[in-house]
């Protein structure tokens, strides 16, 4: 019997292999101001999980998804598999070969030095047993940004009320800079600060110097000290930036002035309140009271001038002294039993210390500036 053999032929199958990746992607951040990663690959690793999708013209491999079946899985930490030496095996540290060419990836990545990977695997084809062969590239790398949530801090309100009668004296003025909730710091590495006058007379912005502003006593790289015996009315300006955006200047304004709050003044006889025969002089007293009590020497913060007149229509005001206390013989109110001596004061705020000038240039004793307090016109 002669016979003749058919023959099955089975359209090309169509193999695509691609990378599904859990836990991340190829591309890190590195956060520059604290070196750490995003996502960090130590605690959340990358899962490489090769998907194997097939088409059979033919119907008859019904199931695309063969991922599972593939075999022969090999992963290089290179750009090709022609160096054996490059093979992550079971003892390469940082990673992990799982099921079915699963790379679990626990290795974080340098900007500086991208990390190459290459899969290679293969597929046999369950209706010829063919064997098809597929590869896979891919590269691991890292940028390095700044999240930068910046807020700027003074330790002093935004408006500094100076009065005269307490806090007399230097007062420190410190900048804080933070990143989120982070400190960072300003030491002219991190980041810079740089304070500010305004000038009232241009109206611009100068920076300040303990050299030539009167009431800076010294600046450090987050500090400023102001001296408040000299602040009549200031504007100090703070402003900070970081070196990885110089170009982002936080400001923060501190208006600062003199302020007496609420006051009021009386004189007062303490001596020739009754005048008799024997009397000899008057005494007269002025008393500063404010919302805190009556102010203890006066005369430290206030110009006051002491008036003396009489009951008399049209009689002269005539001053007869300055400051907390004067004394003046009785015989200024005269022997006629009908007139009588009246006492009053005229209380003024002094100014802050000011800098005595001659020809525009401040005078000097000793190398240090002459000073004075002017009386207040209300």
């Amino acid at each position: 019997m002669k016979t003749d053999s058919a023959y099955i032929l089975y359209q090309p199958l169509s193999i695509a292999l691609t990378m599904d990746m859990l836990g991340g992607s190829l591309t890190q951040r590195i956060d520059e101001l604290s070196g750490d990663f995003d996502p960090d690959r130590s605690v959340t690793p990358l899962v490489l999980s090769p998907h194997l999708e097939v088409s059979d013209p033919d119907g008859i491999i019904t199931v695309s998804d063969q991922s599972s079946n593939l075999i022969d899985c090999r992963w290089y930490l290179a750009t090709d598999d022609s160096d054996e030496t490059k093979r992550i095996t079971s003892s390469t540290s940082g990673f992990t070969l799982g099921e079915a060419g699963r790379l679990t990836v626990r290795r974080n990545v340098e900007d500086y030095a991208p990390l190459h990977l290459y899969f290679s695997c293969a597929f046999i084809d369950p209706r010829t047993q063919r064997i098809y062969r597929k590869q896979h590239q891919l590269t691991l790398t890292s940028t390095r940004s700044a999240d930068l949530k910046l807020s700027l801090e003074l330790d002093v309100a935004d408006k500094m009320p100076i009065s005269p009668f307490k806090n007399f004296g230097q007062r420190t003025i410190h900048a804080t800079l933070r990143n989120g909730e982070d400190i960072i710091p300003i030491d002219g590495v991190n980041a810079f600060c740089r304070w500010q006058i305004w000038d009232k007379t241009n109206r611009v912005l100068n920076v300040a110097s303990s050299t030539n502003d009167i009431f800076v006593d010294a600046i450090t790289n987050d500090s400023i000290t102001i001296d408040r015996r000299y602040i009549d009315r200031e504007v100090l300006v703070c402003e900070v930036w970081h070196v990885l955006n110089p170009d982002k200047r936080l400001r923060k304004r501190v208006k600062m002035y003199r302020w007496y709050g609420a006051w009021d003044d009386r004189c007062v006889i303490t001596r020739g309140k009754f005048v008799r025969p024997d009397t000899d002089e008057f005494e007269v007293m002025a008393i500063v009271d404010t919302d805190k009590g009556q102010v203890v020497d006066p005369a430290k913060y206030f110009d006051i001038t002491h008036v003396f007149t009489t009951n008399e229509r049209g009689a002269p005001q005539t001053v007869v002294g300055y400051g907390e206390t004067v004394v003046v013989p009785a015989s200024i109110a005269g022997k006629d039993p009908n007139v009588i001596p009246v006492f009053g004061i005229e209380t003024k705020e002094r100014t802050a210390l000011r800098a005595v000038t001659i020809g525009n240039k401040e005078v000097q004793i000793d190398g240090k500036t002459v000073c004075i307090q002017i009386p207040k016109e209300s």
